[in-house]
């Protein structure tokens, strides 16, 4: 956890720095992120986006033309799910990393004069490692060997749909839909169900340098 954070430090210094390097028809874009995952898994007890978790860090991006933009992400993401009827917690702790195109449109000026596109939308495929899980059922954490108990995957590939809304040339809302392509448990976690995985809708601030 604290060398993710640190992590996440150095690459918006980095990305700050790029930034600064460039007036604004430069070539990269940096940006924070900074919100929260309403998330479930498909294959537990329930199907509803009741768990929320942190979901923040750094984006970079590279700008082809004025209308299209290839970024990345370093996030840390909290994911799983909630079942109220059982009073059950899956709490899982990710290192992300997400890749994606945008087009980009509605041309605006800031006080300044300075060209921007208000609407970003985009999609792509994002690489998360599990840092750690916790399971937690009536207020005590499961442990492995115990009824209940579900040992994840320490990898995650997701597909996501993504759109920003710049209010000004600095700040914006993200909002993002984001699926597994895969599995995320070693063993199901209920019977008759061969599969986990995770599902997550987003919604962040953004601020542009």
């Amino acid at each position: 956890m604290k060398l993710s954070v640190i992590i996440l430090f150095l690459l918006c210094g980095v990305l700050h720095t790029l930034s600064a390097q460039n007036d604004e028809e430069g070539r990269f874009t940096a940006s924070i992120v900074v919100g929260a995952n309403f998330s479930q898994i498909d294959g537990d007890e329930d199907a509803a986006y009741s768990k929320v978790g942190f979901n923040g860090g750094a984006r970079g991006g590279v700008r082809f033309g004025d209308r299209m933009e290839l970024c990345t992400e370093i996030l840390f993401s909290q994911k799983g799910s909630y079942i109220k009827s059982i009073d059950k917690t899956y709490h899982l702790n990710y290192m992300e990393v997400p890749l994606l195109f945008y087009y980009k449109d509605w041309e605006a000026e800031d006080k300044k004069n300075r060209k921007y596109m208000r609407v970003m939308i985009g999609g792509g495929f994002s690489y998360s490692r599990l840092l750690n899980a916790n399971i937690k059922q009536y207020g005590t954490n499961l442990e492995e060997g115990q009824p209940g108990f579900a040992k994840f995957l320490s990898n995650d590939l997701m597909f996501m749909i993504d759109a920003n809304i710049f209010f000004t040339r600095n700040w914006g809302l993200n909002v993002r839909w984001a699926r597994s392509l895969l599995t995320i448990v070693e063993q199901p976690i209920r019977q008759n169900i061969s599969y986990a995985i995770n599902r997550s809708i987003i919604v962040r601030v953004l601020f542009r340098f």
